[in-house]
Order: C-alpha cells, then structure tokens, then sequence
C-alpha cells in the first residue's frame, strides 16, 4: 500500500502542479489581455472627448474606469503630465509621471501598448499605458492578484481530484493486499499447525493469485506425503518394538542355557555374547525411542527437579557402590522447570550411564543443580544448569563436539555403549526447549550440563516439541543387566 500511495503520489505532483501553473499562467493571460482591451477602450474615449472640446468630461471617464477596474486610472498630455486621475487604491505618486518607462514609451514611440510591474507598499501591481491619438495618454495600474481570479479555485479543485484519485487507489490497493495476503495468512497458519504436528490440517488453494495457489498446493502434497511418511515410520516403530525384542530376549535365554554345556575357557566368549546381545537390545530401545520422538508431540509442564534427582540417585547408588563409585546429589538450586513429562529422568539417566561407565572405582560423580546470577555476563537467570559430573579420563575438544553424533563412540570408550546415549539426551532436551553441553571437569573428567527454562519465572514462553511418552520398563531392565554383570 505505502509502495502504490508513493508511486500516485509522484504521478500526481507531476500531473497537477504543472496543470495547476499552465492554468494560473492562462488565467493571468486572459486577464491582462481584458485590462488592455480596457486601456484601449478608455483611450478611444478619452480621444474622442478631447477632439470634442470637452476636457471637463475627463474626470468622469476616469472615475467610472476606475471603478470598474479597481484600479487606478490616469490621463496625462503630450509632455507627461497629469491631466486628470483616480485613485483605487492609496501609496501612487503621480508627480514624475512623465518619467515612467509606460508613459514615456507611449508617449514617445506611439505604441499601442506599453507594460511595466512595480510594486506598491509591498503590492505587486501592473502598469498598461496606451497613447491617445488626439495627444498625450492614459495609463491603467491594476494589482496583480486581480489578473490571477480564480487561481485558489484551481488548486482546491486540483487537490479534491487528487484527494479522490488516492482514496480510489486506497481502496483498490486494500482489496488486492486482502486478496494476495488472506491465502498467505492461511498458508501460514496451515504451516504453524504442520508444525505443531496437525497434518490433517491442509492450506485452502482456491483464492489468491496463481503463484500463491500453486504454492498452497504444493504444501498441501508436502504435507500429504510427510503424513504417510510418519503414520508409516509410526507404524514401523509399533511393530519394530514388538519383533525386535522378543528374538532378543529369546537369543539371550538360548545363550544362558547353553552355559553348563560349553567348556570352562570359553566363558568368557558367552558372556562377551551376552553383553553384545544387551548392548544391542539397549541399541533398538533407543532408536524406537529417538523415532517417537521425532513423531509425537506433548505439551510441556512445570516439572520439579530436586525429586527427579533424588528418586534417580536412589536408583543408581546400589550400581554406583557395586562399581566402588560415590554417587554425590547436590539439589541446592534445583526448581521447576518446563518439560515434557518423563524426559527429565531420562536425561539423568543416560547422563549418569555414560559416567558410570567412565568412572573409575574410587571416584565421585556428582549430580548437582546451579541458577546462574542475574549479573554474571552470558548467563540467563531464567534458567536452571543440572550438572554430571565424573572424574573419568575426560574428552578433547573435538571428541566433545562429536560426542552427540548418533552412533559415535570415542576411541578407547568401553564396548558395552550404544552410541546413542548423548544424542537422545540432546534430542530430549530440545523437547524440553533446552541445551545440553559437553565441559571439562574441574581436575579432569566430563561436565555433562543441561540447560533447561525455570517454571519459576511467569513470562517464559513454552512451546510444544515432538516427544513421545515413554516406558521407564527399558531403564529397569538395563539396571538389572547392568546389577548382573
């Protein structure tokens, strides 16, 4: 709208204003050209008294002229002086006519007309003289703005016109921007729904321009087909749950059985089969878990953390005190935070797998909970750090920004992992509208820090993410596997 307003806006200016000059400059014209035809007149009658004897009639003629005019009015003799005048307007002086330019040139060249502009007391006025025939002048002084009747008419009228071109033009311009813009705006809303995971929720494509159309269209396929791509990924997912597991759990029974009927010395290659068969078991779990996440979407809730923390240390002191490893739970600055329900315990428990794995017998890993300071530079009162601390051999750099790449193992990292663990704390972390990090420890080992938003602030915003509830059967099994070895 402001792009078309400009644009008429420039087409006018160059239109009207020089319409509105031609035709004052016009209108001038006509004006001056009435005022010497009156010039002529006066001095045809002025010629026909003086040939008549009858000079006391020159007063008269005057005044009447004058008054008609609205001017002043003049009659002078041979040698430029004055005969007989009246006044309209006040501030002339008529004792040097003989010296005016008008006068002179009528006087000495005979012109029919002769035209000089003067101003008096700050008034722009004209000077027509014509010379009489019988000897001598008369001279017609006129304002100027007389000349110009009718120029602010013009104008008004020029401005009403331009008035009602940009009032059309307004009206033009708003019903081609709701035409344009209503099928983007449903476009748009069709698309927030696609991403909060309506996909029955199709653009309308029967309004707008061709391009907009076609676009709307095109979305519509897109989310047609991201549609059966998830219900098919969905259903993949249910059934991959189901005929995974049971071969696995079947292939691990088989391989204890055959315990008491291998010999002693190859031991130790069935329970390497064992903890391959548990490691991949734990490999389907997540990967079913990871594919629901990117398919299902929960609203986040205000979550408490400091019974989260407490009810997983509880879980995983036994397995820590097995391993010689002190398991040490600070909850000091723990709070609400917004999450997807269950994802919070599992974030602790991939987080304290991975250390526990790393952490040598005699060491402490720790669980801890931080609020950053409002003043600290680069930190965010409104959120809340959980902190996994080990005492491992710790990560490069390079290893640490790799270390959420699904399937990346660091080298020398135990051979019961996954792979897997670090990216779906990640991606439950994003669920939650949070980040999660690698840092060094503080005398060696990993800082593992997941930074979620505080429930405790009313102004932070929660959105949806893709998660899906699941099961906590998978973590029970995997501490039991891990209690068993």
């Amino acid at each position: 709208m402001l792009s078309h307003l400009a644009l008429m806006v420039v087409v006018l200016s160059c239109l009207e204003i020089p319409l509105g000059y031609l035709y004052v400059q016009a209108g001038r014209e006509r004006g001056t050209g009435v005022v010497k035809h009156e010039a002529h007149l006066l001095a045809g009658s002025a010629n026909q008294i003086l040939k008549a004897g009858r000079p006391d009639q020159l007063p008269r003629l005057a005044y009447v002229e004058s008054q008609k005019i609205r001017g002043n009015v003049a009659i002078v003799d041979q040698a430029g002086q004055l005969l007989v005048g009246s006044r309209w307007m006040l501030g002339e002086d008529w004792h040097d006519l003989h010296h005016q330019q008008e006068i002179k040139t009528a006087l000495q060249a005979r012109r029919s007309t002769a035209m000089r502009r003067s101003r008096i007391e700050g008034i722009e006025v004209l000077h027509i003289a014509v010379p009489i025939d019988a000897g001598g002048a008369v001279r017609i002084t006129i304002p100027k703005a007389a000349l110009e009747t009718g120029a602010d008419a013009v104008w008004l009228l020029l401005a009403a016109v331009a008035l009602m071109v940009m009032f059309t033009v307004v009206v033009v311009v708003l019903a081609l921007s709701r035409w344009i813009t209503r099928p983007i705006r449903r476009l748009e809303n069709a698309m927030n729904l696609l991403a909060t995971g309506h996909l029955l929720k199709l653009a309308s494509a029967i309004s707008g321009p061709r391009e907009v159309r076609r676009l709307a269209e095109t979305f519509n396929e897109t989310a047609l087909r991201l549609q059966r791509m998830l219900a098919s990924q969905g259903s993949f997912a249910a059934n991959a749950s189901h005929e995974l597991r049971t071969p696995l759990t079947a292939l691990r029974l088989r391989l204890e059985n055959l315990e008491p009927d291998i010999a002693y010395h190859a031991h130790g290659n069935l329970h390497a089969a064992l903890a391959e068969t548990d490691r991949l078991a734990r490999m389907v779990e997540r990967l079913l878990t990871m594919a629901k996440l990117a398919e299902h979407t929960t609203a986040r809730e205000p979550t408490h953390l400091a019974p989260v923390i407490q009810e997983r240390a509880r879980t995983w002191g036994p397995l820590a005190e097995n391993r010689g490893v002190r398991l040490l739970v600070e909850e000091e600055g723990a709070g609400r935070v917004w999450a997807v329900p269950g994802a919070v315990e599992q974030i602790i428990d991939n987080l304290l797998s991975n250390a526990l794995r790393v952490s040598p017998p005699g060491g402490t890993l720790t669980v801890e909970c931080r609020l950053p300071r409002a003043g600290r530079s680069g930190e965010n009162p409104t959120t809340v750090a959980l902190h996994v601390i080990d005492q491992g051999p710790g990560m490069s750099e390079m290893h640490r920004q790799r270390a959420f790449d699904r399937f990346w193992r660091a080298p020398g990292a135990p051979n019961d992992g996954t792979g897997l663990g670090l990216s779906l704390v990640r991606q439950l972390a994003h669920a939650c509208g949070g980040e999660v990090t690698l840092a060094a420890a503080p005398g060696g080992g990993t800082d593992a820090v997941v930074v979620l938003q505080s429930a405790e602030q009313p102004a932070v915003e929660h959105d949806s993410r893709p998660w899906w509830p699941l099961s906590r059967l998978w973590r029970g099994r995997s501490l039991s596997r891990h209690r068993s070895g």
